[in-house]
């Protein structure tokens, strides 16, 4: 008989299957589940499971991932705080500090209602500020990192400060994304504005999503990076419709609907109809249906344009 884990805590689920918890709707099982919405608690939880030998797995909000048909092995802790409170999200000493599981929409909108810029144009953008940090989420030419003063991070032995340039931010990546470390408060420098400018702002962006995001699709957000337009040859540039760069950078999607990438599907996933780069579960995808998907996409262009596309969601397991 199998000997029993002594792993346990006040809410720990078994089985959940991580379906539940993602924007893509993917993940088999956890075999341990806990759902956690403080930092100490999120602390003492992975000393304990550190003790207890078991592998441990830390989601957000669940946005821009695809996780493995198989599951996870160990603990999966869903660290992500849907209800924040006054203190979550404050002002001190001029630098807008905040909880990083919180959404990244209070964030935005906590900072549109202080009259303060440098947010506003990440309106709409799913999942937690911890998760924008790990990806530097941006839009429109701005991006979380233009803002980011210091990263309180967990390294697996301390707490630690990093300042913005410990943080090796580059476009759709940071040092988050190849370190094991878990982001738990951010600091923002942020311009004072007119707020109803910055309402606006937001308001329209999220409008413009709206018209081609439904919120009812099982999706992660963009899928591929954009291409830096100093990545491409002029041969290949000459071949593109220029007047979509956007601040440096080709949309991918304008690649992707040159090699008729809409409406491409493998299995349970496919290409939304309405925008290329979104990949959509369409209620029974698998994680290895994503990726079969997306090397049959990155070929395509790879063939057309010879241009690289680099996924921005990141595969789990």
């Amino acid at each position: 008989m199998e000997k029993r884990a002594k792993f346990n805590w006040p809410g720990l689920q078994r089985g959940e299957k991580l379906t539940k918890h993602t924007y893509f709707g993917l993940g088999g099982p956890a075999k341990y589940f806990l759902p956690i919405t403080k930092s100490d608690e999120l602390l003492a939880v992975l000393a304990l499971a550190k003790k207890e030998k078991i592998p441990t797995l830390i989601l957000g909000g669940g946005s821009n991932v695809a996780v493995s048909d198989k599951g996870w092995s160990g603990l999966v802790i869903k660290f992500e705080n849907k209800k924040p409170r006054p203190s979550d999200c404050k002002i001190e000493n001029s630098e807008l500090v905040c909880e990083a599981n919180i959404p990244l929409s209070f964030l935005i909108n906590f900072s549109v209602k202080q009259s303060l810029a440098g947010l506003e144009k990440m309106s709409g953008i799913p999942g937690c500020v911890s998760g924008a940090i790990v990806g530097n989420a941006g839009a429109y030419g701005a991006s979380v990192s233009d803002s980011l003063i210091w990263v309180e991070i967990f390294d697996g032995q301390k707490v630690r400060r990093l300042k913005k340039a410990d943080c090796r931010f580059a476009y759709r990546d940071s040092v988050f994304k190849k370190k094991n470390w878990i982001v738990l408060r951010a600091a923002f420098s942020l311009i004072a504005a007119d707020q109803p400018v910055l309402k606006q702002v937001s308001k329209k962006i999220i409008q413009t999503r709206r018209s081609k995001f439904s919120t009812d699709w099982l999706c992660p957000g963009s899928f591929f990076k954009n291409i830096p337009v100093n990545k491409i040859s002029r041969k290949t540039l000459s071949q593109l419709d220029q007047s979509k760069i956007i601040e440096g950078k080709m949309p991918v999607a304008v690649l992707l609907d040159a090699v008729e990438a809409k409406g491409e599907r493998v299995g349970g996933i496919m290409v939304s109809d309405t925008h290329a780069n979104f990949i959509i579960n369409t209620g029974r995808g698998r994680q290895s249906e994503v990726k079969k998907l997306a090397a049959k996409l990155k070929a395509k262009v790879k063939k057309k344009f010879g241009i690289e596309l680099v996924e921005e969601v990141r595969y789990i397991g």
